[in-house]
């Protein structure tokens, strides 16, 4: 008898499995897709956001992704969560939109890249946030370095907090892969922050 090897997410339930299939059902297809826009938005402008670094084309971005999924709803297989399909979506389209310029701007939203736990009392003192604020626009200016494929991989892994496996499912390739570019673009932002900000703050910016 021919064994049929289990789906990848075979052991995963995906949250909106359900969904899914009724927006790719034609008569209900409008309203599922009005709740997989209303779920999904946020997480599609932010990613856009982070890369294309411009509110005005991040808002662009969001509508070419919801376009494109409204016309390839019907395509999507189980095979992968529907949630890492529209993330792959949303990258491929930032990509588009990042090579019709040389040289996209980074947006504020990288700041998230230093947040941890509130901090009281010294720590807060005006001299500690302008501190802060200096050292993340350095972070920011270093983002700004890194090849649109580097930077991808620091917005997934620190500021959408996704695994190693699905940012290699949404990229497409390998979780080894992910780590050594994830690793090139801790040095290149270190060799950035020492440069701008010097070693020995630089040395602990971005989490390895």
């Amino acid at each position: 008898m021919l064994e049929i090897p289990p789906f990848p997410n075979a052991e995963r339930q995906d949250p909106d499995q359900d969904i899914v299939r009724l927006a790719q059902s034609w008569p209900t297809r409008r309203v599922a897709m009005g709740v997989l826009y209303e779920r999904f938005r946020e997480r599609v402008y932010n990613v856009a956001l982070r890369v294309v670094g411009n509110a005005d084309e991040a808002g662009d971005v969001l509508q070419d992704v919801f376009l494109l999924l409204f016309r390839k709803i019907h395509r999507f297989r189980e095979q992968a969560f529907f949630g890492s399909w529209v993330y792959r979506i949303t990258v491929n389209v930032s990509l588009d939109h990042l090579r019709r310029r040389r040289r996209a701007p980074l947006a504020t939203a990288t700041e998230e890249l230093l947040d941890g736990p509130q901090e009281t009392g010294d720590l807060s003192s005006p001299e500690r946030r302008l501190a802060g604020r200096d050292l993340q626009r350095h972070v920011r200016a270093a983002l700004q370095q890194l090849s649109p494929r580097l930077r991808i991989v620091i917005v997934l892994r620190y500021l959408e907090g996704l695994a190693y496996g699905e940012i290699a499912e949404i990229l497409e390739c390998s979780v080894g892969t992910v780590k050594s570019r994830l690793n090139r673009a801790h040095a290149a932002m270190r060799r950035e922050l020492a440069h701008r900000y010097g070693p020995a703050d630089a040395s602990g910016a971005v989490p390895a």
